[in-house]
């Protein structure tokens, strides 16, 4: 049997800077992985986000590069969350291609499209945050999910409301109040769609009281990092919507906790970490579950100047599909990503 690991470390820059409450990037550093069995190539992500994961891309790497066999054999003990979601997505690709069906069938999705949702960063007034929801809107979205922090949060929310009226607009906090300061309630007053993550992630306890006192849905995001913390979510009825990012908890615990929520009528949401078109392939295919409420995903060209698929991700009526191929098409050694591979590593396992 041949097999072989592929690893290409990507630097790809931003059409424009992103910023939330805990970091600003103008370049996003990823780590494609690639499974090669028998011809048969399999592909995964691992998208560690600064002031997010704990991990860094040279984390990353170094754990992914030393994992050896044992990637194939299912061995991702004490590895980085985000390489062991890599590792986990090149496996399901991998078996999904092997099977001759699309990825979203292979994980038992209905193959319904999502609504394309713009994250938009920090701003530094109103009317530049504005002008970033309209040129998201006039691409093709049709939610949007708008970072937020103490001071750059009503009055600039206010503005978005005022020039779009009937457009669904979100918030995300990550993590940056307090439960006691005052701009709450005043969010509470915006008819937001969901606050995703107000309170720190530690802080279950304080969302719970939250959603007893405030009419806008309660979203954690950050505290979601494996199946066994999304249960203790539910357990303390601490929201109303979680977002699971299958770049941190990989394709199986992602399907075991859609499960959960649904069970415990918790809504779900399926969110992004910046990733090219290869993590974005398999969040979209887990956002083909019938049971998935909201997604903060667009075509990854609306935010990177480059990706290593040569396929379009196309916006139809405000809907993102996923692939009906039998895998996504990457291309690491052509333009147009191939001035942003950092370095690459191919290993005979």
């Amino acid at each position: 049997m041949s097999r072989l690991l592929h690893l290409v470390e990507l630097g790809i820059p931003l059409h424009h800077r992103f910023s939330n409450s805990r970091a600003a990037i103008s370049e996003r550093r990823v780590v494609l992985v690639c499974f090669t069995e028998d011809g048969i190539s399999g592909w995964g992500e691992a998208a560690p986000y600064p002031g997010y994961t704990p991990e860094t891309v040279g984390d990353v790497w170094e754990a992914l590069a030393a994992t050896g066999g044992g990637v194939f054999d299912g061995d991702r003990s004490g590895i980085p969350a985000t390489a062991s979601a890599a590792l986990g997505q090149a496996r399901t690709d991998l078996a999904a291609r092997r099977d001759g069906i699309p990825l979203w069938s292979y994980l038992n999705g209905s193959g319904q499209p999502s609504t394309a949702c713009a994250a938009i960063g920090l701003q530094e007034s109103p009317d530049r945050l504005v002008v970033g929801v309209e040129r998201m809107i006039e691409a093709g979205a049709r939610q949007v999910k708008i970072k937020i922090e103490p001071g750059r949060d009503v009055v600039h929310l206010r503005a978005v409301r005022e020039r779009f009226p009937g457009l669904t607009v979100a918030a995300d906090a990550n993590g940056s109040y307090r439960p006691d300061d005052p701009a709450l309630a005043a969010l509470d007053d915006l008819g937001l769609a969901y606050l995703e993550q107000p309170l720190p992630a530690c802080d279950l306890d304080g969302h719970a009281g939250l959603r007893r006192r405030m009419a806008t849905p309660i979203c954690l995001d950050e505290p979601a990092t494996t199946a066994e913390a999304v249960e203790r979510i539910i357990e303390q009825d601490a929201a109303d919507l979680v977002s699971l990012k299958p770049g941190i908890l990989g394709p199986v615990p992602t399907l075991r906790a859609i499960d959960m929520l649904s069970s415990a009528g918790v809504d779900v949401k399926i969110g992004g970490l910046v990733e090219t078109s290869v993590g974005r392939a398999h969040a979209l295919a887990l956002a083909a579950r019938p049971s998935v409420s909201y997604t903060d995903l667009v075509p990854p060209t609306w935010l990177l100047a480059a990706d290593p698929s040569p396929q379009a991700w196309e916006v139809v009526d405000g809907r993102l599909f996923p692939l009906d191929e039998h895998g996504l098409e990457v291309t690491t050694g052509d333009p147009p990503v191939s001035d942003y591979v950092k370095r690459s590593a191919r290993i005979a396992v």
